[in-house]
């Protein structure tokens, strides 16, 4: 039988072995003539195993799923939750962002928003700073009121150049409209005009998304800086001498606000200044200062 020959072959007894048989009847039972024909069902193995069949699927995706881990499973999660389609997190932005209120709303209290909202409509959208409330409380200071004018804050990248290079092109720009100041580093001859180019246009996009219209913009300021980490190398030199040279590196910072507010306000600031100011006389009514003396001065 089966268990003896296997038995013979390894050279090993075995106690209360027994033989192993299958009849001609018990395989006519079966069509297909598996030995275990009464133990599973039949099964066809063209139709079955058909990688493409839903449950097939199914089956092979939850097998993988029990598999993973949970640590591989939070990693998949993490992968395919982005900020964008986020839900909560974009629910919690949108409770925590100040520019979704009016800043008045969301800086100023409610009496001196009242006082500032009313001042803003009579002179038709910009703060009058010579009117001065009597409660000390409800007056607006310089650093408020540039918090409140609506305004677009962009700074460059690393920039390889110098304070003293970017500084004669940033001269000419600063006051200027945007757009106009952005034609102006298309056709400058600097090397620096390139990255305040990308600079105003970056300017341009932030500000469309704060709603604010890019005709009116313009330059309020616009500075330069060091950027630090100066590289250095030697300069070999004649006669044995050498040197160090340094390679600077700067960034730009530019303010941008707006003609339709923060230009008028200017405007009619320098317009009372003016007004403020008594007339010239050559030869004014002064008083006499200081001893004359006894004798005639002419």
């Amino acid at each position: 039988m089966l268990s003896r020959s296997i038995s013979g072959l390894l050279g090993l007894r075995v106690v209360g072995a027994r033989s192993f048989g299958v009849s001609a009847l018990h395989l006519q039972k079966n069509v297909q003539g598996s030995l275990f024909g009464e133990v599973t069902e039949t099964v066809d193995l063209t139709k079955d195993d058909d990688p493409n069949k839903i449950s097939n699927k199914l089956t092979t995706a939850t097998e993988l799923s029990d598999d993973l881990d949970a640590d591989t499973q939070l990693i998949e999660a993490k992968k395919n939750i982005t900020p964008a389609n986020d839900k909560q997190l974009q629910k919690y932005i949108e409770e925590r962002d100040p520019l979704i209120k009016s800043l008045p709303e969301y800086l100023l209290p409610r009496a001196k928003r009242e006082f500032y909202e009313q001042q803003v409509k009579r002179n038709g959208g910009f703060y009058d700073k010579s009117v001065r409330p009597k409660d000390p409380a409800l007056r607006i200071t310089r650093e408020e009121l540039e918090v409140l004018e609506p305004s677009v804050y962009v700074k460059s990248y690393r920039i390889k150049s110098s304070m003293k290079k970017a500084t004669q092109l940033l001269r000419l720009l600063n006051g200027l409209d945007v757009k106009k100041a952005l034609t102006q580093c298309h056709f400058s001859d600097k090397k620096v005009a390139r990255d305040v180019a990308e600079l105003l246009e970056r300017g341009i996009a932030d500000g469309a998304k704060l709603g604010l219209d890019s005709n009116d913009l313009y330059i309020s300021q616009i500075w330069t800086g060091s950027d630090g980490q100066w590289q250095k190398r030697i300069e070999w030199k004649g006669r044995g001498r050498r040197g160090v040279i340094e390679h600077p590196y700067v960034h730009i910072k530019c303010i941008l606000k707006t003609k339709s507010v923060t230009k008028r306000r200017l405007e009619h600031e320098a317009k009372l200044k003016e007004q403020k100011k008594k007339p010239w006389v050559q030869l004014s009514d002064k008083p006499i200062r200081g001893s004359m003396g006894g004798v005639y001065k002419w």
